[in-house]
């Protein structure tokens, strides 16, 4: 009978039971032939042991979902024994873990593992209110209804993994299946982005690339396509892609005009955003075109808008002939499609402008009067405008693109285009120079470095402008301001002239006078007119040095005598207006090369300058200062004067400013060019009410 209930529980119970069914099925087998009034089946589940099933229902211990203590449970210490367990009397077994069973009147128990191919998975318990009901025989059959049990709902646990694994399977399938299709469809849509991309270049007309957008009706539904810009008159023209139908007379067709405030694309151009209308006659949006768009039996419509730098330039519009033809995924492609061709429309603009940049800039190079040339550092000359081969066909040389330069120019200027190229190469930065050629003529050279992406200066642009009749005119107006300025210092010079010129006749009468009477006197007198006589002479020669014109005569120079001398001119003048000056000369000064009448000149005229801004001001100081700084030697002339204002302070250099009544305005300007002719500048520093101070600075020549 034992042998005839294990074959029935095994081939009673099927892959397709539930837990529960199969615990029942079992249950009533077992009553044949073994009495019990309590039966649990505990399964150990992540670490614990708990009460899976309990027959009869609703026991007050030991109830379904009940979790057995491991130091006073009984069942587990069947699994830590992994073998079968028998009490006969529970209820003078003085046990701890029978004190469950004996309130709910259980007298005798035999508990044994149910033990899977993985290892021990649980326990069944049998329970009996009769003294005495199991025996060890009834326990190994019991054993092996838990062995076949356990064999059981192993294959049970493993058919329902297996339905689950396939069921998973079948379900990633259809996943992978929509992906896989999502994923073609995906692919369709950036191949057609990228051909979009390809057939655009920066060469293509809007017309063309309105044409390059028949490819959308692959993967979007597109009965209708159409791309809108904004023109310069502010109106909204349009380029059609593809036809909605067949009627003609008012279809939106090449050119046609939408309205600019009310219409579609207006409406997403102004708003930024994108108008998707599922079903045009229940859209609540109504537009003018909306009669056409009747007339192309056009149903559904999304209108996106073309940006470039956040600015609105137009609008792709698409229309089919069924309603709701335009999803979440299609408005997502659409918009990447947007995106590129802004972005595609904006490379072909910037290289028209680049183009029209670019022509613009060639025809200027073309009609500058000045030469200019530019040569790399291979000594070729790489582009020339028509100036310098005007002066190749008067010179019976023409140049060419690739030609050493040197092969242009004459052996004489060689030497000076060739120092200018040099450095402008080492130094990268621009570089002038003025060279006076056997003929006569003047040139001021200017080179001018043009870097490569990396830093790196590959090219010189050199600019040739011939500047004699400057020269000559700019000498001419020297010669204006030396005239103009004798009228300043004349008093002063009569002055000058007029005190030692009273000590030599006073003299001259004492000696007539006293000659024989104090005869040791004699020698300190006619010392004295000796000093007096060379002192008037000095003053007439360097008067004279000053109005005469001359060229620039170089030769070495201390700053501090350049001071002295421009100090004998003006001191009169300076001082009768109860002017104060005040030196600060730095000794050891190095010597600078210059023309000593044109320093001079320059520092009477900002002395004069700083005379003038002390009228009316309480403090009359003239500081003069020398030094050194950076290889410039400089002479500042400050003044507690009044300041000059912003408005003037940036024209102050500029020929025939001034803001002087009798002022010509060519001083400060000569001066600039006398400074910058030596090589040097003039630095101007201003404070409004508190003076000013100028700072003329010659550059130290350095050693061979």
């Amino acid at each position: 009978m034992q042998l005839q209930i294990i074959n029935q529980i095994a081939k009673s119970i099927t892959l397709e039971m539930t837990f529960d069914e199969m615990i029942e099925d079992v249950a009533v087998k077992l009553q044949r032939i073994i009495s019990f009034d309590l039966m649990n089946l505990c399964m150990l589940d992540h670490g614990e042991l708990l009460v899976k099933r309990e027959l009869p229902k609703g026991t007050t211990v030991l109830k379904e979902g009940t979790v057995l203590d491991p130091q006073i449970s009984w069942a587990w210490e069947v699994i830590r024994k992994r073998h079968f367990s028998i009490r006969t009397d529970i209820q003078n077994d003085g046990q701890a873990y029978t004190r469950d069973l004996k309130t709910i009147g259980m007298k005798s128990m035999v508990i044994v593992p149910v033990i899977a191919r993985t290892g021990i998975i649980g326990t069944l318990n049998l329970g009996s209110k009769n003294v005495g009901e199991y025996t060890i025989d009834d326990a190994n059959f019991l054993q092996q209804v838990a062995d076949q049990l356990a064999l059981l709902a192993e294959d049970a646990r493993l058919y329902r993994e297996e339905i689950s694994l396939r069921k998973k399977w079948e379900d990633s399938y259809k996943i992978a299946t929509v992906l896989m299709q999502e994923m073609e469809k995906r692919n369709l849509q950036l191949e057609i982005i990228n051909k979009i991309a390809k057939n655009i270049t920066v060469e293509t007309s809007l017309e063309e690339i309105a044409g390059s957008l028949v490819e959308l009706n692959k993967v979007v539904a597109c009965d209708m396509l159409n791309l809108c810009f904004l023109e310069k008159e502010n109106s909204i023209i349009n380029n059609t892609v593809i036809e909605g139908g067949e009627t003609q007379d008012q279809s939106i067709s090449m050119c046609f005009v939408f309205d600019r405030v009310n219409s579609g694309p207006a409406r997403v151009m102004s708003e930024k955003r994108i108008i998707v209308r599922p079903n045009i006659f229940e859209d609540p949006y109504t537009f003018p075109e909306d009669i056409v768009l009747a007339h192309l039996n056009i149903k559904s419509q999304i209108i996106m808008p073309l940006f470039v730098k956040g600015e609105s330039i137009g609008a792709l519009i698409l229309g089919s002939h069924e309603p709701f033809s335009y999803k979440e995924e299609e408005i997502v492609f659409l918009r990447q499609v947007a995106d590129q061709l802004s972005l595609c429309i904006e490379n072909v603009r910037l290289y028209s402008e680049e183009s029209m940049s670019k022509r613009a800039w060639e025809e200027t190079f073309k009609a500058v009067t000045d030469m200019l040339i530019v040569i790399n550092r291979r000594c070729q000359i790489v582009r020339f405008n028509k100036a310098v081969l005007e002066l190749g066909r008067a010179r019976n040389i023409i140049p060419q693109v690739g030609q050493l330069w040197y092969e242009y120019f004459d052996p004489e200027q060689y030497d000076h285009v060739q120092s200018l190229l040099k450095e402008a190469f080492e130094k990268g930065q621009p570089v002038n120079k003025r060279i006076h050629l056997p003929n006569g003529v003047i040139w001021d050279l200017s080179s001018y470095p043009i870097y490569n992406k990396d830093s790196i200066v590959n090219e010189v642009v050199v600019s040739i402008r011939e500047v004699t009749e400057r020269v000559n005119m700019e000498a001419q107006l020297i010669q204006s301001a030396k005239l103009a300025a004798i009228g300043e210092i004349a008093s002063g010079i009569a002055h000058e002239l007029n005190s030692p010129l009273t000590a030599i006749i006073g003299n001259t009468l004492l000696l007539e006078r006293d000659a024989i009477i104090h005869p040791p006197e004699k020698g300190k007198l006619l010392d004295n007119i000796k000093k007096c006589g060379e002192r008037c002479k000095n003053i007439i020669l360097k008067l004279r040095a000053f109005v005469r014109q001359e060229k620039y005569s170089f030769e070495p120079i201390n700053m501090n005598d350049i001071v002295e001398g421009a100090l004998a001119l003006v001191a009169y003048e300076i001082e009768k207006n109860n002017i104060r000056i005040i030196k600060n000369f730095a000794r050891g000064l190095p010597e600078v090369t210059g023309s000593r009448q044109h320093l001079e000149q320059v520092l009477v005229n900002l002395l004069i300058n700083a005379r003038d801004s002390l009228q009316d001001r309480g403090i009359r100081n003239i500081y003069l200062t020398t030094g050194i700084e950076d290889r410039f030697v400089y002479i500042e002339v400050r003044d507690t004067g009044c300041g000059i204002e912003s408005e003037h302070l940036k024209k102050i250099f500029s020929p025939f400013y001034t803001t002087k009544v009798m002022g010509t305005g060519l001083g400060l300007s000569i001066s600039q060019n006398i400074a910058e002719a030596h090589g040097g500048k003039i630095a101007v520093e201003t404070e409004i009410g508190h003076g000013s101070k100028f700072s003329l600075m010659i550059p130290v020549e350095e050693e061979p």
